[in-house]
């Protein structure tokens, strides 16, 4: 909200700006999941992930110099662009490099370092400067390229590429084109709906949540977020050590979600004119249940045959990322008839619904070789 007054945005509109500019973020995630995730089959998983953080990083760091706000919605597109390649590329390489009995905790791990960053930039940037604070993720971003300059392309990826001479690698067409590969893709869609809804609604809008529930001072939208991510880090760990532990993807990411919606959807009962810290503590809890979704990426990197693998993981998982579009403006639009926590209940409701749905229709990936391709037939 910062970085909007200092570029002139009023206070009347910072609200609608700001979901406008999130939005633009998200669009560029899904431009980018398609774009990174077909380069990752076809150049490579290396290739495509040091373009996709080189892009992210510079975009970030010229926000830092950004007067307007077209030039900031354009920038923001930029760096989601550059974002959605990364986690699909990461997740893609963990699985084809661990064994298969493991590769569930590499994602975790991931995706807990992830959010553990997200988490400490939401607590930094609240006491240095917006300008500072996107100077400095860009230098970072900078660093964790070369950081990774040595890692090598996976085994598995080198000689499917040598063996499948006649494969198509990376093709949107080969994707979409199979009745039964779609019917793989929208259930792993719908299975990652409601962890946006907990980041793109209970979090974005936490202050007004919080005004709405009657909470006894005011709510940070920042230190809830910083919340939900500590609690999303721990509960992507959790998640991943459990489906380890039971050799299953699906009663893992089911048992989370009961958790996470438990919470999610039952807090404008147990929140009515709480305090702020069993506010913020309950929204922690929130985000472990909520911590499923690198589970999750990797069932979708389980799913699918190596010339395909990182093309549908990159996609579904910016899909998901992208859903938070829809989902805020089904929101707003029905805040005036609803009131806020009644907008929030009903899109909860119908988010946690398509999540059930989807874990149910998904195959089991655990354990699952992931030395096969997918034929054009």
């Amino acid at each position: 909200m910062e970085s909007l007054r200092g570029i002139g945005v009023t206070e009347d509109a910072i609200f609608h700006v700001g979901t406008t500019l999130l939005n633009w973020q998200m669009a560029g995630m899904v431009f980018g999941g398609f774009l990174f995730g077909v380069l990752g089959d076809r150049i490579g998983r290396m290739s495509a992930l040091f373009g996709s953080i080189f892009l992210y990083s510079t975009a970030t760091f010229l926000n830092a110099w950004v007067q307007d706000l077209p030039t900031y919605s354009a920038l923001r597109f930029i760096a989601g662009c550059g974002l959605a390649g990364e986690l699909g590329v990461a997740v893609t390489l963990a699985s084809e490099v661990l064994p298969a009995g493991i590769r569930g905790m590499g994602s975790a791990w991931i995706a807990s370092i992830g959010f553990l960053g997200a988490a400490c930039s939401s607590l930094i940037s609240s006491r240095i400067h917006w300008r500072t604070a996107y100077a400095i993720g860009g230098i970072l971003g900078f660093s964790l390229l070369f950081a990774r300059i040595r890692i090598l392309e996976p085994e598995l990826f080198l000689r499917a590429k040598t063996t499948g001479v006649g494969a198509s690698w990376g093709s949107l067409r080969l994707l979409f084109g199979s009745r039964a590969r779609v019917f793989r893709l929208l259930p792993a869609l719908a299975a990652g709906i409601p962890i946006w809804y907990v980041a793109g609604i209970l979090s974005y809008f936490a202050p007004e949540l919080g005004k709405a529930l009657e909470i006894k001072g005011d709510i940070s939208a920042g230190t809830t977020i910083f919340c939900g991510y500590v609690g999303a880090m721990a509960g992507d760990i959790a998640c991943g050590l459990l489906s380890q532990r039971w050799k299953s993807r699906r009663r893992a990411v089911f048992t989370f979600m009961v958790l996470g919606g438990g919470l999610a959807l039952g807090h404008p009962w147990f929140l009515k004119g709480a305090d702020p810290v069993w506010f913020y503590g309950v929204q922690g809890l929130i985000g472990f249940g909520n911590g499923y979704f690198a589970t999750l990426v990797a069932w979708i990197s389980e799913s699918f045959g190596t010339n395909l693998r990182v093309t549908a993981t990159s996609v579904i998982a910016n899909l998901i990322r992208a859903s938070v579009i829809p989902l805020t403006l089904g929101f707003r639009n029905l805040i005036p008839t609803l009131g806020w926590l009644g907008a929030s209940l009903t899109v909860g409701i119908a988010c946690w619904g398509a999540g059930f749905w989807g874990v149910r229709q998904m195959g089991e990936g655990f354990g699952k070789d992931l030395r096969y391709l997918e034929s054009s037939n």
